[in-house]
C-alpha cells in the first residue's frame, strides 16, 4: 500500500460543477475558457463589496494573504486563490442559444465555504459576457460531487441562492481511491501548462524538471489554505523523481497561441501540452504528490485553468 503524510488524512476538498444556459450564440474555444482571471477578479470585486461580508469572502476565495513567517514566505510560493478551475477542451464549440456547458471547479480551504458567493460571481459574469461583452449566459445549476464520485445537485434556477452546504471529500479518502501499485503513469496535460524557471519557460521538459513544479504546486496550496507543511524534506521528493522514476515516452511540446484579437501585445497563452508516460519504483512514493496535483492544475494562472492535467 502506497503511504503518503499524516497530515493528509485530516484535509478536504469541494469538487464542484456549474451548469450555464447561453443566451446567444457563442464561439467557446478553449483561449476563452484561459483568459477568465480578468473578468472574474473585477466581478468578484462588484459583487461581493456589495454584500456585508464581502471583502471577507473575496480574500477568502481570491486573495488569501502572505504568510507571516518569514520561513514560509521563502520556502511557498504566493498564496493562489482557493479555487481550480478545470475546464473541458470537449466542450468548446459553437454554441447556439439554449445550449449549456458546465465548468468544473475545486474549492480549498475557506474557499469550501464560499461556493454561494462564488456562483453569485459567475451569475453576474454571464449578465456581462464570458469575453469581451459576449457569450452571455445564465447560471442553471449546481452539483456536487461526493466522495463515492456521484453528483449531489445543490441548486437550480428559481431557487434562491444562500449558503450551500456541498459534500466534502476526504483527500486521504480520494487518494485511497485513486493509487493502487502505481509503477507506471501517463500524465496529459488537457490545458497548457505554462512553466517558468529562472525568468525563462520550459518548452519540452523532463519529469525531473516538472515535478518540482507539481511538489511545490502541492506543498504552497496546502499550506496556503490550510496551514499544514507535510514535506519536511522536499530535496529526498526531487531526488527521488531524479533518480528512481524513468520516461518512457515524452512527447510534452510548447504550443504557443495568438491573442484573440489578433494584436501585438503578447498576453499569449503558451504552454506545455502533449503526454509524459513515466515508470519506476519511485512513484510509490511520489504518486500521491502528482494524484494532488491533478487537483490543483500546474504553473503560471493554474488557479484559472491552467496547467490542468489527468493521470492514468
Amino acid at each position: 500500500m502506497i503511504e503518503y503524510p499524516e497530515a493528509i488524512s485530516s484535509l478536504e476538498f469541494v469538487c464542484a460543477r456549474f451548469v450555464f444556459e447561453f443566451q446567444e450564440p457563442f464561439d467557446l474555444d478553449l483561449e476563452r475558457m484561459l483568459r477568465l482571471r480578468r473578468d472574474l477578479r473585477t466581478t468578484a470585486r462588484r459583487v461581493l463589496d456589495a454584500t456585508d461580508d464581502g471583502s471577507t469572502a473575496f480574500t477568502d476565495l481570491f486573495d488569501p494573504p502572505l504568510a507571516t513567517d518569514p520561513v514560509a514566505l521563502k520556502r511557498f510560493q504566493r498564496p493562489g486563490p482557493a479555487f481550480v478551475l478545470q475546464p473541458d477542451p470537449q466542450q468548446c464549440r459553437r454554441l447556439d442559444c439554449g445550449d449549456s456547458m458546465d465548468l468544473r471547479v475545486i474549492f480549498w480551504g475557506k474557499g469550501m465555504t464560499r461556493l454561494s458567493h462564488f456562483a453569485r460571481v459567475l451569475q453576474m459574469l454571464g449578465h456581462k459576457g464570458l469575453h469581451s461583452g459576449e457569450g452571455h449566459f445564465e447560471l442553471i445549476e449546481i452539483f456536487a460531487e461526493n466522495a463515492a464520485e456521484e453528483d449531489v445537485e445543490l441548486w437550480s434556477f428559481g431557487q434562491p441562492l444562500d449558503a450551500l452546504t456541498p459534500p466534502l471529500i476526504p483527500l486521504a479518502w480520494h487518494l485511497d481511491r485513486k493509487i493502487g501499485e502505481d509503477y507506471s503513469l501517463l500524465l496529459e496535460f488537457v490545458t497548457p501548462a505554462r512553466l517558468i524557471s529562472h525568468g525563462r519557460p520550459l518548452f519540452t521538459p523532463a519529469f525531473d524538471q516538472l515535478f518540482p513544479f507539481v511538489l511545490r504546486r502541492v506543498s504552497s496550496m496546502i499550506h496556503a489554505q490550510f496551514g499544514v507543511e507535510f514535506v519536511d524534506d522536499p530535496q529526498r521528493y526531487k531526488e527521488i523523481s531524479r533518480t528512481q522514476v524513468h520516461e518512457v515516452e515524452n512527447s510534452l511540446v510548447w504550443r504557443d497561441w495568438r491573442t484573440l484579437d489578433g494584436c501585438a501585445a503578447h498576453h499569449d497563452l503558451g504552454g506545455v501540452s502533449g503526454t509524459l508516460e513515466i515508470a519506476g519504483e519511485g512513484l510509490r512514493e511520489i504518486t500521491w504528490i502528482l494524484r494532488v496535483g491533478a487537483l490543483m492544475n500546474l504553473g503560471k494562472g493554474a488557479s484559472f485553468g491552467t496547467g490542468f492535467y489527468r493521470i492514468s
